[in-house]
Formats: structure tokens, sequence, C-alpha cells
């Protein structure tokens, strides 16, 4: 049962349930002892009456069963029975209508008792006179007892019932009135536009649903700079775009209009480094497209000492063709994260060195496991370095340091942090080898048990 208001319903029902079977116990207890308090005293006042009426001449004369006892309309309905004994002979002195011959109590003890005369049950209060000659037994049948207990509980119980019936209408009524506001809200969330990023009102809400309605405000307001970010990244691209396409464009038209002369030549070189840098400033946007998809899929321990030697590998042909070596100092250590998305920041990373880095220089990539967890990978260079006022600006997108004579896309770094930020590492910026150049330090956190 997941719903929330058919769990608080039944909840309810079962404990107003428990409540009302607590509630028939305890009446039916208290009823119990109040109808046999009650009988108990009205045994006792006709016994005190016969008492009273009975003359002292009684011993004297033959039983009469024509004794009158008082009783109220309740006690006529119960059948009060009267014995009026000797005690010196055990003989029967009087009695009312319908009672047995013999004793209701056969040892005549006073007191109250519960004893079989006739065939029956009766609930029976003995006493003796002041003179201790004659002895009073008053009797009703237990079943009796039994019919009017049960006509007094059946009254009571209909009304209990009833009540309970109305009770569970109204917690009904109380729990849809209380989830009344979540159902507007739920139908406010679904009737929006897709493009509606409007937070949802805290207004007319109750308090316990405002933590609720906070969260799915974060989330709206995420979904909305995320929104944001992406429209800002496709103007950016288109922008960015538009440049070299426009200057592919240009030089496939001289090439065109070019004769086969060394022009021509020298044109075929530009059209080709264009259509390359294009291809690559394509690929690292659609890197920066599916980052987010990379990073939301499950993570997976991985060593990252074995990525960080196959990255190298693949980028070792470009590297001699600048005359510059690639230097490999790892460590066996392992990471929590995405294959994919690692090897895209630990290739970004590469490309930004070697591409800064003048022929003949040297790049090292290092990683090794930190003391506290978690691990260290660092791509270091001896290259011009950047300067420090540009160095909290070489993570933004499309952002290219001034002065670096390369024509790069300015998305690498942007999309190294971005992969970072998303596996919970930390980047910095350090000098590079000898003290020249760039190093930048990317730090893991430890992996999860």
């Amino acid at each position: 049962m997941k719903s929330l208001r058919k769990r608080l319903a039944a909840a309810l029902l079962l404990t107003m349930t428990l409540a009302w079977f607590a509630a028939f116990a305890l009446q039916h207890r208290m009823m119990t002892d109040e109808q046999t308090g009650l009988w108990d005293q009205s045994l006792r006042d006709a016994a005190v009456q016969a008492m009273t009426l009975a003359p002292d001449s009684l011993l004297e004369r033959a039983p009469d069963a024509g004794l009158a006892v008082a009783t109220t309309p309740e006690e006529d309905a119960d059948q009060t029975r009267v014995q009026v004994w000797s005690l010196a002979d055990r003989r029967l002195l009087q009695r009312t209508p319908d009672s047995p011959d013999a004793p209701f109590i056969a040892d005549f003890k006073p007191g109250y008792a519960t004893a079989d005369s006739g065939g029956q049950a009766w609930r029976v209060y003995v006493v003796n006179d002041a003179s201790g000659r004659v002895q009073v037994q008053a009797a009703k049948s237990t079943q009796a007892l039994r019919e009017n207990y049960v006509h007094r509980l059946s009254r009571g119980l209909i009304f209990a019932t009833l009540m309970f019936l109305l009770l569970v209408a109204a917690a009904l009524g109380v729990i849809r009135r209380a989830f009344r506001p979540v159902d507007r809200a739920g139908d406010m969330i679904l009737r929006r536009q897709p493009q509606d990023q409007t937070l949802v009102p805290l207004a007319g809400m109750p308090t316990e649903l405002h933590p609720f309605i906070h969260s799915i405000n974060q989330l709206l307001e995420r979904q909305r700079a995320t929104v944001e970010r992406e429209r800002e990244f496709l103007a950016d691209a288109a922008h960015e775009l538009r440049t070299p396409l426009a200057a592919l464009s240009a030089q496939a038209e001289l090439v065109a209009r070019s004769p086969d002369t060394p022009q021509r030549a020298q044109a075929v070189d530009q059209l080709r480094a264009v259509a390359i840098r294009t291809g690559r400033l394509t690929e690292q946007l659609l890197d920066q497209a599916r980052t987010d998809t990379l990073c939301d899929s499950v993570p997976e321990t991985l060593r990252l000492d074995l990525l960080a030697d196959m990255v190298a590998r693949d980028y070792e042909a470009a590297a001699q063709r600048k005359q510059q070596r690639i230097v490999l100092d790892t460590q066996a250590c392992a990471v929590t994260g995405n294959l994919d998305a690692l090897g895209v920041l630990l290739r970004n990373l590469l490309d930004n060195a070697l591409r800064y880095t003048p022929a003949g220089g040297r790049v090292m990539v290092s990683c090794r496991d930190r003391q506290n967890g978690g691990a260290v990978l660092e791509v270091a260079d001896n290259g011009p370095g950047i300067a420090p006022q540009e160095r909290q600006r070489v993570f933004d997108r499309f952002h290219r340091v001034a002065g670096s004579g390369e024509r790069g896309s300015g998305i690498g770094l942007a999309l190294v942090a971005q992969i970072a930020r998303r596996h919970g590492a930390e980047i910095t910026l350090g000098a590079g080898l000898e003290g020249q150049g760039i190093a930048l330090t990317v730090t893991f956190p430890p992996s999860a048990p």
C-alpha cells in the first residue's frame, strides 16, 4: 500500500477499531459490576423490607404464600423471590408467589451467594433477624440478570456502533480535507507547461508540506539553472562554430578557384587545419553534451593509473610530431567514477598540455593514492604557463588565454572542471615542471566502501 492517504486511513481505522473494542470491554466490565451491585442492593432492600413486614407471631403460624414485597417495575421484571424461614426448625414461614418450597441456600448461611434451586441458578441474599430466630432469603434468577444485562448492553452497543460509524466518517472527511492542499499542489504541478519554471507558492500550504515544497522549488531552480546553462551553451557553441565554418567555406572556395600553384597548396593546408580545428571543437562539444549523462550513470571502482597509461599511449604520436615527450609517473590507485567521463577528463588535460607546450617540451602525467583516502591526478608541463590573473578564468567555457599563440576551442578545461565537480573532486592550478609551465591537479575523494 503506497498511498499515504490509504495508509493513514487504515491506521486511523485500526486505532479506532481497537479503541472501540477496548471501550466495549471496559463497558462490559463496568456494566457487569454495576448490574451485580444493583441486583445485590435490590436483594438486600427486598430482604430488609420482608424482615420489617414479618410479624413476631409468624413463628406460630402455618406457612403463608401471600408475602407481599414492595418492588420497583424494574425489580418486578427481574422477579424477586423472597422466603422467610424459622431457623430453629428450618420451617418455611412465608414466601412470595412462584418461590420454591425448598430454601435457596440450604445451609442457611447469611450473606450473598449464587446457588441452584428448582433447576435454576439464583443470586441470593440471606439475612437473619436480630433475635436469630427468623431468616429471610431474597433471590433473583441469574437468567433474568443476563437478559437484563443483554438488553442494556444491546442499547449501549447500538449507540456505540452508531457513534463509531460517525467517527469513521468524520475521520475520513478530515483526511480528505487534510490532503486537499496536497492534491491542489499536485494538480498545479501537473498542469504546468514544460517551459514553466516558476516556483510552487507556499501560501495556503500546511506547515508540514513546506519542506516538501521547498525541495520541489530547489529542484525547479536547479532545472532552471541547467536549462539556462544549456541555452547559453548552445548560443556560445553556435557562435564558436560560425567562425571556423565560415573560414572552412572561404578556404574551400579559394581552393576551388585557385590553379595548381603553391597558393593552392597553402590554401589546402589551411583548409585541412580549419577542418581539424572544427572537428576538435565538434568533438569537445559532443563531450560537453554527454558529460551529464555519463556522470549520472552508476559509478564503478576503476584503476586511475591504468586509465592514465592508456590515454598517454593514445597521445604518443601527437607528441612525437612536435618532438615532445610524455613522462608517466603513476602508482596503483583506484577511484570511484565513470570510466568514459574520466577518460574525457584525462584526454582534455593531456591535449591542453601538449597544445600549449612548445616543441621539445615535456608533459608529465602522475597519479598516486592519498594517505587519508582518495587519489591525486596531476598533469604538468614546462610550457609558457598561465598568468596568475588568468588562472581563475581558464575553467570558463570558451575562454582562451591571451597571447598563447594557440587557437584552442576554450572548452577543454571547462569540461575538465565539470567532470571533476561531478565526481566530487577538487581541481587546482600550480607551478609546472622546473618551475615553468603549469600543473593541473585533480584531487579525488575517498572511494565509497
